[in-house]
């Protein structure tokens, strides 16, 4: 799978969707990294937005620990927010992410982008921008690999 046509590919969904006033928010690690990668091709289309990383942890629900919530630099009140993931699973991650959201504000719509959505829900949570759809078995694990941390884009299946 060439990640990259992949992602060109998501960018011009993204545009062919006429958001006004769109918030580009990475997931880290690699979700952020993905959210660059897309900014680009967005920009070079000249379609305006901001981007940012967003810090979903203070929001997880299975952390034994207290992390301090921050708000994200850019408002999100009356945006279109994109946020950008690598690999969908279970969609809890997100749904931290979408509460660090409205912790900052309140948005006028939050999409979500996934380079991969391997199934397995176990929250309500359906990517509008999906890059491919893999389905897995549960013991399976799903790694894409980026050419900024691991010098090779690939995604990997493993059993």
């Amino acid at each position: 799978m060439d990640i990259e046509k992949i992602l060109y590919r998501l960018s011009k969904e993204i545009v062919e969707t006429n958001l006004d006033n769109p918030l580009i928010l990475g997931i880290p690690r690699r979700g952020d990294i993905l959210a660059n990668r897309i900014s680009v091709f967005l920009k070079s289309f000249g379609y305006e937005h901001n981007l940012e990383k967003i810090n979903y942890h203070p929001f997880r629900d299975d952390l034994d620990y207290e992390v301090q919530k921050t708000k994200l630099f850019y408002s999100p009140n009356n945006r279109n927010i994109i946020l950008v993931d690598d690999v969908i699973y279970t969609g809890r991650t997100l749904r931290a992410s979408i509460e660090a959201v409205i912790y900052s504000g309140r948005p006028k719509s939050i999409s979500l982008l996934c380079l991969v959505d391997r199934g397995h829900r176990e929250l309500p949570l359906t990517p509008k921008f999906v890059g491919k759809n893999i389905p897995t078995k549960e013991n399976e694990y799903v790694s894409v690999l980026l050419s900024e941390i691991d010098n090779i884009d690939r995604i990997d299946i493993k059993g």
